[in-house]
């Protein structure tokens, strides 16, 4: 995987940012010193610069089969080379060496931390510091951890997971943007969000569209109480989640109900779509 980021950053770095970035690499890998390492991290910015990188589609291509996703987000060329620092590191010692970094590292740095843990050859040794990440009220950073990165999807358990997805809603991020969101939904992250509208609306505050993405797939007589009345006093977007939900529910009352209400289903947008149309009325 660091491979792939080695041999591409290359052919976006300096001949001096090179000649830098493999003599700090090649003295990880060999001595493997914290000390070496921390200030090669810090240094990354002054040596390589912190442009976000353009990539050719052939680039894309190669990223993505190692890190899904991996071209729905900006990199820049100090993030990338502070990743290859990481994978330098063994396995044996990266998950102290890197917990004392987390401690001190200023914001940006953590941002590159986050986004590069999946990076790593024995990222699922990491899931606790995800976790730990998770707790952030820095909104970039809890967005390199919670938004287009495939290191949740795959190694968080269910509670961290639903953990994440409800702060998430909380923090108001843009929903559709969390990688593999609809694979990892649970009955139990579908009544956290039950809860979640009856508290908003019990304080006449709105609910998102989003959050009935949650509910699809788990229809009950609960459920249906919320959709209807989603559908039939809110603005357009959540109408239009409402009746997805309902549309796809095998919940007998939900069909009923819906056949009988006179809504037109046939051209309801995507849920991604529904997630960037709120976002753009949250800007």
């Amino acid at each position: 995987m660091n491979g792939t980021i080695h041999h591409i950053l290359q052919r976006h770095l300096s001949p001096e940012g090179n000649r830098w970035l493999e003599g700090k690499l090649s003295t990880i890998e060999d001595q493997a010193k914290p000390r070496t390492f921390y200030l090669a991290f810090g240094a990354c910015p002054r040596f390589l610069g912190k442009q976000d990188i353009r990539f050719s589609e052939a680039e894309y291509s190669s990223f993505n089969a190692v890190y899904p996703n991996f071209a729905a987000t900006p990199w820049s060329t100090d993030e990338l080379g502070r990743i290859l620092l990481m994978c330098a590191l063994p396995h044996a010692e990266n998950q102290s060496i890197l917990d004392e970094l987390f401690v001190s590292a200023d914001y940006r740095e953590l941002m590159a931390l986050y986004k590069g843990l999946y990076f790593l050859g024995n990222a699922q040794e990491f899931t606790s510091r995800a976790r730990e990440g998770l707790r952030t009220n820095m909104v970039g950073v809890f967005d390199a951890i919670a938004l287009e990165n495939p290191f949740p999807a795959q190694y968080l358990s269910e509670e961290a997971w639903n953990q994440m997805v409800l702060k998430a809603m909380f923090m108001q991020r843009p929903m559709h943007r969390i990688y593999r969101i609809a694979d990892r939904k649970n009955q139990p992250l579908a009544e956290m969000f039950l809860d979640y509208a009856e508290e908003r609306r019990s304080a006449h505050r709105p609910v998102s569209p989003e959050l009935w993405r949650f509910v699809e797939g788990f229809v009950g007589e609960r459920a249906l109480g919320a959709l209807q009345q989603t559908v039939t006093e809110g603005n357009d977007l959540e109408r239009q989640a409402g009746l997805k939900v309902l549309v796809t529910s095998d919940y007998p009352p939900a069909r009923d109900w819906l056949a009988g209400s006179g809504h037109a289903t046939d051209d309801l947008p995507s849920w991604n779509a529904i997630g960037r149309r709120q976002a753009e009325r949250m800007v």
